[in-house]
C-alpha cells in the first residue's frame, strides 16, 4: 500500500475484545495483506510462508470478531473457495482511556529484521529533525503549544498493553 492508499485507509472502532485480536503480530501482518487485497486462506499462507491450517484458524478468528469478512466465494472444481478482506487497517478503541495530557498516539504489532528496526529509527529521527524544523519556520505565523515525543520500539511479549 503507497503512502496516498494508507492515508485513505479506513479507521475502525474496535472493543478491547477485538483489540486483543488483533494485538498478534501475525494477525497484524495478515490484516495489513487483507486490506490491500482479499485472498483465500491458502494465498495468504503462500505469501506468509505460514502452514495453511494455522493462517486458516487465525482467519476464522478475526471474521468471528468482526476484523476481516467474506468479500467474494468462487467455486473452482467443485471446492468452495473464500477470499476475506481486512475490513479496516486502522483500528482505535473509543474506550481506552489516554494518561492525562496525551494528545494521541499509536501502536503497531510488526514483525521487524534488525535492518528494519535500524531503519525506522533513522526515519523517526529525520521526522522529528523535519517537525523541529517546520515548527521554527511556522513559529511567528502559527500559535504553537509545547509538547513532548515519545518514540518506543519494544519486542513484542505477547501480552497486550492497555
Amino acid at each position: 500500500m503507497n503512502r496516498k492508499e494508507f492515508d485513505k485507509a479506513k479507521t475502525m472502532e474496535i472493543n478491547w475484545e477485538q483489540q486483543k485480536v488483533i494485538s498478534n503480530p501475525l494477525r497484524s501482518r495478515m490484516i495489513a495483506l487483507l486490506y490491500e487485497q482479499p485472498m483465500t486462506p491458502k494465498q495468504t499462507a503462500d505469501l506468509m510462508g505460514k502452514n495453511p491450517g494455522t493462517i486458516y484458524y487465525h482467519i476464522q478468528q478475526l471474521v468471528k470478531h468482526d476484523i476481516l469478512e467474506v468479500e467474494s466465494t468462487r467455486t473452482e472444481k467443485g471446492i468452495v473457495e473464500k477470499f476475506y478482506r481486512a475490513k479496516a487497517m486502522l483500528f482505535k478503541n473509543p474506550d481506552q482511556i489516554s494518561p492525562e495530557g496525551h494528545v494521541d498516539g499509536r501502536t503497531s504489532h510488526i514483525y521487524l529484521s534488525e535492518k528494519l528496526v535500524d531503519q525506522l529509527n533513522k526515519d523517526i529521527e529525520a521526522l522529528f529533525y523535519k517537525y523541529g524544523h517546520l515548527s521554527y519556520e511556522e513559529k511567528d505565523h502559527e500559535e504553537q503549544s509545547a509538547y513532548t515525543v515519545k518514540f518506543l520500539i519494544k519486542e513484542f511479549s505477547g501480552e497486550e498493553e492497555e
